[in-house]
């Protein structure tokens, strides 16, 4: 079998971005840029003041202590300057406004001596005036035609504000993907009917329909297939109309595992089957090609935690990365074990897990789990730890790779 690193390499060397759209920037939170972005104009585009206070000259500052002006001008943010600040004069400014000529130091008006009622000149200690004081320089900040964003940054609230700073109304962002999940099996019911003798309600959907949408693609639900090569059949072509197409359950060797077969009817070419690992061993991958799409097809165990792992592990960095982004493949943080461990068996086992942070270290506690169908050990969880039988028992304070399930929130 595949080990993990190596099945995901491979699952990265087919995942490849699709087409580019233009959104408003209303529209563009969490979308990935399509191309690189350079800066219009410079920033700030005018030299201003950092301060409520009074923008004077260097020059002005002489053997005095303290140093009598005349105030001669108020700028507001908004205002464009029409008198020069000289040695005898100087002008009352506020937070953002443009400096006038031949300003370099901008005094706060805590330091100074002013009276409202006689607005007419300001008195400001010697020690106060210092060259480039509490003022920002026009280009200061990005010089036009300097880089602002490159292709494949996810944009989040600091990066929507810098494209409207620049005037970028429309932002060229890659489409979202659309991941159709089917789930299969003749046991499958759902949520709202009542059980049955043999039955099981339908959680794999819902799952994996919820981990696409954290992904910023666009899932599509085909319902259940029941094992039937009819059903199969219809429901794999419905889902190779998509992007990414995920089967949960019939991957296996059971007398029912239908799916691949069914998907080497409909075109589907086998990458691999099997990846050394727990859960989610009996994994299966390929691709389908027509035209100008090519869809990505996992067939995923139908234990709901070998599900749930095999898309962290898997789906989610192809998603990445045929969403454009940069960054497909985060590896592993280290953390410390905050209790003892053994792990049972022989292939590496991705733990159901709490990561929190205390004391400034990164700690994780694996919970009780009691193998891939057990869905309620995860609801404690918030990611997974990668443990291996080849380390021997664990002990608590033994560091450990530990990834974030979906948005990757500590507590």
């Amino acid at each position: 079998m595949l080990s993990v690193i190596d099945a995901l390499a491979i699952v990265l060397s087919k995942a490849l971005p699709v087409i580019s759209e233009s959104v408003a920037l209303t529209a563009a939170l969490n979308r990935v840029l399509a191309v690189d972005l350079l800066t219009p104009h410079d920033s700030p585009p005018f030299h201003k003041s950092l301060m409520d206070g009074f923008a004077v000259t260097t020059s002005a500052a002489d053997d005095q202590e303290m140093i009598r002006l005349a105030v001669v001008e108020t700028i507001t943010a908004g205002m464009v300057p029409s008198k020069a600040v000289t040695t005898k004069n100087a002008v009352r400014i506020m937070t953002g406004a443009t400096l006038p000529a031949n300003c370099d130091c901008v005094v706060p008006i805590e330091q100074v001596q002013f009276d409202e009622d006689a607005p007419d000149h300001v008195v400001i200690p010697r020690d106060s005036i210092f060259a480039e004081a509490n003022l920002m320089r026009q280009g200061s900040a990005a010089r036009k035609g300097t880089q602002l964003l490159t292709a494949g940054t996810q944009l989040h609230p600091q990066q929507i504000a810098a494209l409207a700073e620049f005037g970028q109304s429309c932002v060229p962002v890659y489409r979202r993907p659309t991941v159709a999940v089917l789930a299969t099996g003749d046991e499958l019911i759902a949520c709202d009917q009542p059980l049955r003798p043999g039955a099981i309600r339908n959680s794999n959907e819902p799952m994996l329909m919820s981990q696409a949408a954290t992904c910023g693609a666009c899932p599509v639900s085909l319902g259940v297939a029941r094992d039937t090569v009819a059903e199969l059949s219809l429901g794999i072509q419905q889902g190779l109309e998509h992007d990414v197409l995920l089967l949960s359950g019939g991957v296996s060797a059971g007398t029912l595992d239908l799916v691949p077969q069914q998907l080497a009817a409909a075109g589907v070419e086998q990458i691999f089957h099997g990846v050394n690992m727990k859960p989610g061993k009996p994994l299966w991958f390929g691709t389908r090609h027509r035209e100008s799409r090519t869809t990505l097809v996992f067939g995923l165990p139908g234990n709901p935690v070998s599900s749930l792992v095999c898309f962290e592990l898997f789906v989610r960095p192809a998603l990445r990365k045929i969403s454009g982004s940069t960054s497909q493949n985060p590896s592993g943080l280290a953390a410390r074990l905050s209790q003892s461990f053994a792990v049972k068996g022989s292939r590496p086992v991705y733990q159901p897990a709490v990561i929190s942070i205390h004391d400034g270290q990164i700690l994780v506690r694996p919970v009780a789990w009691n193998g891939s169908s057990d869905l309620k050990a995860t609801v404690e969880a918030n990611g997974m730890a990668l443990l291996s039988s080849a380390h021997g028992p664990y002990t608590a304070g033994d560091l450990v790779p530990v990834w974030f399930w979906g948005d990757g929130r500590i507590g």
